[in-house]
């Protein structure tokens, strides 16, 4: 698909978020000024067009996590880059990513949008709390829960301040999620 058309659709997912079950691809025909036979020429359904935004901005969120994540720096401040990666794409992206929190069902349906999700939340905070558990930097914890409740924290606080607050405060956010997750992951003393 040709990156113009591409971001055309992308540009227009915020007006989908609430109604998707209803959204029909002339809707999005006519919302994105694509038209309705070059999308079927792409997509075969509405719900392909949503797995291709999804997929699109999880790709970019694997690239933005992978870029802050360095590996020069010690485990808990690389740990907070990523967190802070995580929301700065939340915010930059705040359609798609409500387009992705309230299409969480069928995402997780589709095995492509599984494997992106897992790619871009899970993976790195999982790999990141494994080599901090075996080198000292974190005590031990389950890498897969707790992954997942940063996730869970990650997602649902950046769609809060998307919904309430109209945006992502990404500095005063991160300096909450912070500290009570490296509260939880602080080795305990004399361990």
């Amino acid at each position: 698909m040709p990156e113009a058309m591409a971001e055309k659709l992308m540009a227009t997912a915020g007006e989908f978020v609430a109604s998707w079950d209803d959204v029909r691809i002339d809707d999005i025909a006519a919302a994105s000024g694509v038209p309705r036979a070059t999308l079927y020429y792409y997509f075969s359904s509405k719900e392909d067009i949503l797995a291709f935004m999804l997929r699109r901005m999880l790709d970019r969120l694997t690239e933005a996590v992978a870029a802050a994540d360095d590996a020069d720096d010690d485990l808990p401040t690389r740990l907070a880059a990523v967190i802070r990666a995580q929301l700065s794409h939340l915010g930059e992206y705040p359609a798609t990513a409500q387009l992705l929190i309230s299409n969480l069902g069928k995402a997780g349906k589709l095995p492509d949008i599984a494997a992106a999700i897992n790619a871009s939340f899970h993976e790195p905070v999982r790999r990141l709390l494994a080599q901090g558990a075996a080198d000292g930097s974190f005590r031990s914890v389950e890498p897969e829960m707790a992954a997942t409740a940063l996730y869970g924290a990650v997602t649902i606080i950046g769609l809060r301040c998307l919904l309430i607050d109209g945006s992502i405060d990404v500095d005063a956010v991160s300096a909450q999620i912070v500290p009570m997750f490296w509260s939880g992951l602080r080795p305990e003393a004399g361990a």
